[in-house]
């Protein structure tokens, strides 16, 4: 009788462990059944095999939303959203940390609001500088900035807007804790 329950318990935890989405797009709605608001998806980007990052707008907010395929189909690490950074203008911004105990990506991303911006950079604290990607989207330019650790404080990063010619049209920078300047 024992072995029977735990055969049953393990067919049921077996069952559940292979209930992960089939397809990147229903893990989106199944995500989106759970996550408060109105949102809506404006673009999706491969950032590793098998890992997207989703980018949505929400009440006029960005955010972003990591999913993971494994061999249970695609599962959902987590979303950020949140006012961004619109500070000096050209760009808005902001900073995630999205995934689980196994997969955490760290990034830079938001806006591209003046058209004569085609190259962004981020430099953090420890002197990691990341060459942002930009896309267009429908009617958005959106950027975003893979970096390899976490940026506590994030606003403690240097974010750099070029001009095809080179020259700095946007540039976000203060102070740095510790800094004498």
């Amino acid at each position: 009788m024992k072995l029977k329950k735990l055969l049953v318990s393990a067919i049921i935890l077996a069952t559940m462990l292979v209930s992960g989405c089939g397809s990147l797009e229903e893990a989106v709605q199944e995500a989106k059944k759970v996550v408060p608001g109105d949102w809506e998806v404006i673009h999706y980007q491969e950032v590793k095999d098998e890992a997207n990052i989703v980018f949505y707008i929400n009440n006029d907010e960005l955010g972003s939303g990591l999913f993971q395929k494994d061999a249970f189909g695609w599962k959902w690490l987590g979303t950020e959203g949140g006012p961004l950074v619109t500070h000096p203008k050209g760009l808005s911004w902001r900073y995630s940390s999205l995934g689980d105990k196994t997969t955490k990506y760290y990034f830079y991303y938001g806006f591209v609001e003046d058209p004569k911006i085609t190259e962004i950079e981020v430099k953090t604290t420890r002197g990691e500088v990341s060459k942002a990607k930009i896309v267009q989207s429908g009617d958005y330019r959106l950027w975003y900035s893979l970096i390899s650790k976490d940026q506590v404080p994030s606003v403690d990063a240097d974010i750099t807007g070029y001009s095809k010619e080179g020259k700095v049209i946007y540039l976000f920078s203060q102070p740095k804790q510790g800094s004498n300047k």
